[in-house]
């Protein structure tokens, strides 16, 4: 009833074209069948493939930039669900133990009011009965990655990212999250930092990949 209510004065809208759409969607059925069929792929340099929905343009990238930046939570139940069907069509859901996430750092998290890759890493680990567990941390604040050069890019990670426990990580089969995979390096140095405490495999999921096709 107060779900009923509220529609009629905050109307929920499709997360790609900001159509009002009817309750309990998470996407509208345009938008929908406009999914890629196949799920993108990119290879970090240091050979660990990240999987993503989407490719990181058009209104999929207007859609994170709100999801991000102007803290559309609703959003994230369609990213979820879309990754949870990439999972599934990689035949990946038994490939891993547990699910983490790229941090933010307190200051950021705060400016931004919640954490947007730890959300939705929350919703698919909760989809697959898995544990989504805060294995990494940020040690240091450094720039935004979306304000730099390519070049840049690398070096702005090196060194930001510590562990909060190593004995969640040793042996274990990790999934990572992170929201948008544009040059790889933030996921690559989350995934080295991992290795280094004893993971045993490390595999990378975001809504989009920058550049895909």
């Amino acid at each position: 009833m107060i779900e009923r209510i509220l529609s009629l004065f905050f109307p929920k809208r499709c997360p790609y074209c900001r159509e009002v759409m009817a309750s309990g969607l998470t996407e509208c059925e345009k938008c929908r069948k406009e999914f890629p069929k196949v799920p993108k792929k990119m290879t970090l340099r240091s050979g660990i493939l990240c999987t993503a929905p989407f490719a990181y343009d058009g209104k999929v990238r207007e859609s994170v930039i709100l999801y991000k930046f102007k803290g559309l939570k609703f959003n994230a139940d369609s990213y979820a669900k879309a990754v949870c069907n990439a999972i599934v069509y990689e035949q990946m859901k038994d490939s891993f133990d547990i699910i983490t996430y790229v941090p933010l750092t307190a200051v950021r998290r705060k400016e931004r009011g919640f954490n947007q890759s730890e959300l939705i890493a929350r919703k698919v680990a909760a989809y697959f009965e898995k544990e989504c567990v805060p294995l990494l941390k940020k040690v240091r604040t450094n720039k935004n990655q979306h304000d730099l050069s390519v070049m840049e890019r690398e070096n702005n990670v090196k060194g930001v990212f510590g562990v909060c426990s190593e004995e969640r990580i040793t042996g274990k089969n990790i999934l990572l999250f992170d929201d948008v995979a544009t040059t790889g390096y933030t996921m690559q140095e989350c995934c080295a930092k991992l290795y280094e405490h004893g993971a045993k495999s490390v595999q990378c999921m975001s809504i989009a990949i920058a550049g895909a096709v």
